[in-house]
């Protein structure tokens, strides 16, 4: 069967979600989420659930037959980590949302000093299908995408376990950072060769 990458419906992100929920749950930077492992199950889909988009994001899908096996979200206007909703303060009382927001203001201070930029994140691969090109080729997709009809620089942000996964499909490492619960986050870009007619901003 062939792999097919395409725009997800907005209404098949639930199918995303859980997805990414089954992708990230047992990284070791949810563990600030929760103690439990089942509480850290629930917390990791419920938030992927409830994750918002814009009018300028897209999500690229990774089809096998109708069945979503790996997705990467696409912000091509902004960066998201670079505007005010990173910025804003959780709400008291809310661990989810502390936890998030110092993960946000750390990704924040990764783009410190970037040119008008895209982003894309995150990008999950069903578990179990994982190590089959599928994450390449969602990559390779979202940088078109993020890169041909908004700001020519793309950034990414990523654990440093996968640093090399991104170098190999033109990203280069730009700083790293820690988070306040301890996790190292490495920041990337990638920008349209010389000579493509595009130009950083």
């Amino acid at each position: 069967m062939e792999l097919s990458i395409r725009p997800l419906p907005p209404e098949r992100w639930p199918e995303a979600a859980r997805l990414a929920g089954r992708a990230f749950w047992t990284e070791d930077y949810m563990a600030p989420l929760a103690d439990d492992p089942l509480d850290r199950y629930a917390i990791v889909h419920d938030l992927y659930l409830q994750m918002q988009t814009s009018e300028t994001s897209t999500t690229l899908a990774a089809f096998a037959g109708d069945h979503v096996v790996g997705f990467a979200c696409v912000e091509r206007g902004a960066c998201f980590f670079c505007g005010p909703g990173a910025a804003e303060a959780p709400p008291a009382g809310d661990r989810t949302a502390e936890v998030m927001h110092g993960v946000d203001l750390a990704i924040r201070a990764l783009h410190d000093g970037f040119p008008q930029h895209a982003n894309i994140g995150p990008v999950a691969v069903e578990p179990s299908l994982q190590g089959k090109g599928i994450g390449g080729a969602l990559v390779d997709a979202a940088f078109e995408l993020a890169a041909g009809d908004g700001p020519a620089t793309v950034s990414l942000d990523c654990d440093p376990r996968l640093l090399g996964f991104y170098e190999g499909h033109g990203f280069g490492q730009v700083s790293r950072v820690t988070d306040p619960w301890g996790f190292e986050i490495v920041g990337l870009r990638r920008d349209p060769p010389t000579g493509s007619g595009w130009m950083s901003r």
